[in-house]
């Protein structure tokens, strides 16, 4: 069973509307959806701490977790790891696929896509950014048995969201409530069942 859930720091469901992803409006009309609630960590760092409740990179992968480009410091956490400033989104995305190719075989990808957040910052074209995006988790999907794509929070270019994306081939952990950060990891792990 092949798996992965990728992280797009920033994205949000305005920027649906704004943009139009084709394939993650196709997703989000045929599978499980939901949104992420954080009203507290709009960075990163803290984000990712909350996500992972400083759980040590070796005890998640003793349990079939493979971090990878986690932003939890620069060089990112995990393997693979980039430079978060000077790598770009399609440089980013490239790695995410070949990521998911090296190691979905074995344990469930958690992946983060940081760059889009960072060039909405410097005023980068967000639908273009968010095509690309969108191209690669097709690519992504048609690869793996199970996923999930989520956003710790929304971003729109000039002020931070508490609601980010959840679309996923599993249900959230309650069809009636928003999911929160500390329920990310155990929706991670059960990816792999």
């Amino acid at each position: 069973m092949r798996a992965v859930a990728v992280s797009i720091s920033g994205l949000s469901y305005s920027s649906f509307a704004d943009c139009n992803p084709r394939f993650l409006l196709s997703l989000f009309s045929s599978t499980y959806r939901g949104v992420v609630e954080n009203r507290e960590f709009f960075e990163p760092l803290k984000a990712w701490q909350a996500i992972l409740k400083r759980t040590p990179f070796e005890d998640l992968l003793s349990k079939g977790i493979q971090l990878s480009n986690i932003p939890l410091s620069n060089p990112t956490y995990g393997r693979p790891s980039t430079d978060m400033f000077k790598i770009s989104l399609k440089e980013e995305l490239e790695l995410l696929l070949k990521t998911v190719n090296d190691y979905s075989d074995k344990y469930v990808v958690l992946f983060s896509v940081n760059t889009y957040e960072r060039d909405l910052k410097n005023k980068k074209n967000a639908c273009e950014g968010l095509r690309l995006i969108d191209s690669y988790l097709e690519a992504v999907f048609e690869n793996v048995d199970n996923y999930a794509f989520f956003s710790p929070y929304g971003f729109d270019g000039t002020k931070y969201e508490p609601y980010g994306i959840y679309i996923s081939s599993i249900p959230r952990p309650s069809e009636e409530e928003t999911i929160k950060l500390d329920q990310i990891l155990d929706i991670v792990l059960s990816l792999k069942i």
